[in-house]
């Protein structure tokens, strides 16, 4: 049966990013980076909201004890939906000494650990890096000189870690556990149509991968093969996650970032929200910070 895809009827973003599935509130989590945007979705009744910040709003992920976490500019702060904007509690700043970096794509690992990446905010040089944060705000620094920090998802029962710069098109691997990380790099799977941008792993511990610029969602085996592809509506799927009652529905985010007019006119649905409905295959409930 081919895979269904829908498009959702929710605000379009500029750069749709970070979709979480909260079981808790039974609704979608994502962000729009450049508009500044905490969104949420709610598929039972098709409620849209969302909540604007003074910068760029990279990432998000659940806290085990409420609320979100979220990767804010150059910092990560704690915010609860139901306090509003004005009661964001800062955990840890990242990226002062790089004021022209923002934070980028981050997840909770299986262990309660933030890993988010950053990226200078014009792209025009690799000066991001790769961060870890516990949930006690101690964060240490994992890798530099990074293009555009993306990819990251955790595969519990393997131990291990994806991560790719988009810059040069490479998804890697990396071994870690709950003792203090410190992965050792490898490559998994080279990008084929685009570049590789926001991916999650299934129960089986596939790996599910947004090309940016490719039209297409691929899963990957845990060895690197292409297992299938899901062709999308849009040419900068962004982001994906699964999520809904039984994990079987696949949420894409997408962009229009830096489109030309001509660009617009040949992806008119550029920044939409979609779903995928999946009958053979299952994701597992997303990883929460542990504060």
């Amino acid at each position: 049966m081919p895979d269904l895809v829908q498009k959702l009827n929710v605000p379009v973003s500029v750069l749709g990013e970070g979709p979480v599935w909260s079981e808790r509130d039974q609704c979608l989590y994502y962000v729009d980076i450049i508009s500044r945007l905490v969104q949420r979705y709610r598929p039972h009744d098709g409620e849209y909201k969302s909540w604007r910040f003074d910068g760029y709003t990279g990432s998000l992920a659940e806290c085990g004890s409420g609320g979100l976490i979220l990767a804010l500019t150059d910092r990560v702060v704690r915010f609860d939906p139901k306090n509003g904007v004005g009661a964001l509690e800062e955990i840890v700043v990242l990226e002062r000494d790089r004021p022209q970096n923002r934070l980028n794509d981050g997840k909770v690992d299986p262990w309660g650990r933030f890993w988010v990446g950053s990226m200078q905010a014009d792209e025009a040089a690799r000066t991001g890096r790769l961060w870890c944060v516990t949930g006690d705000g101690r964060a240490t620094q994992h890798r530099d000189n990074i293009g555009v920090s993306n990819s990251l998802a955790f595969d519990e029962s393997r131990k291990r870690m994806y991560f790719a710069d988009s810059m040069t098109g490479m998804i890697e691997r990396a071994t870690v556990d709950a003792t203090p990380p410190s992965p050792s790099w490898t490559p998994f799977a080279k990008a084929g149509n685009g570049s590789p941008d926001g991916s999650c792993t299934d129960a089986d511990g596939y790996l599910w991968n947004a090309e940016w610029a490719g039209w297409r969602i691929v899963r990957y085996t845990p060895s690197g093969d292409i297992d299938r592809v899901i062709e999308m509506p849009v040419s900068r799927p962004s982001c994906c996650t699964f999520g809904g009652p039984d994990y079987r529905t696949l949420f894409v985010t997408s962009a229009q970032y830096n489109m030309t007019e001509s660009e617009k006119q040949k992806d008119p649905n550029a920044g939409s929200l979609y779903c995928v409905q999946l009958n053979d295959v299952h994701g597992v409930p997303a990883s929460q910070f542990a504060a």
